[in-house]
């Protein structure tokens, strides 16, 4: 009903786009995903360290992705992601979608980190390392309340970050 109220439909036209709460949340956690992936392209153009300057561009990207963490829509798609657990119904709507958005995120991501980096041979283990720790380090704050600038990981994710591209 809020949904409905919010968008100024009727509750008919609302259910002709939208069959079930099922649709209206895969339908919205697309458009917000995909909404912030383009958010988050615009970003990465604001301040950037020059290409050839590789450790200002690995430290400021580090920090561009675990900034991305805490954005309402990462929030957003943990809930659907839990609730996706036990609806097997939603679970099969949001694998394809998930797999888009996956590789949307990796585009992204490559665009902050710049071709110099994702040239080297590690890079992919770089990334996958550092963006799976820092989603699961970001889901503690769910319930922390901690202040994500303080966090401790940062250093450790920069220091594993330049080991494994060998810039160490």
């Amino acid at each position: 009903m809020k949904v409905q109220e919010r968008a100024g439909v009727s509750r008919g036209k609302l259910l002709h786009h939208f069959p079930s709460k099922r649709h209206l949340i895969t339908d919205a956690v697309r458009r917000l995903a995909e909404q912030r992936l383009d958010e988050t392209t615009l970003r990465s153009r604001e301040g950037v360290p020059a290409p050839s300057d590789v450790p200002a561009r690995l430290a400021w990207a580090l920090e561009v992705l675990w900034e991305s963490f805490f954005h309402p829509n990462f929030w957003a798609a943990m809930e659907t992601w839990i609730a996706a657990r036990t609806d097997p119904a939603l679970a099969d709507e949001l694998v394809a979608h998930e797999k888009q958005v996956l590789r949307r995120v990796r585009e992204n991501i490559r665009g902050l980190f710049g071709e110099e980096i994702a040239a080297h041979p590690q890079y992919r283990a770089m990334v996958d390392v550092v963006f799976t720790s820092m989603r699961g380090m970001a889901i503690t704050y769910m319930f922390s309340r901690r202040d994500p600038r303080t966090e401790p990981m940062r250093s450790t994710w920069l220091t594993s970050a330049r080991a494994l591209l060998e810039l160490e």
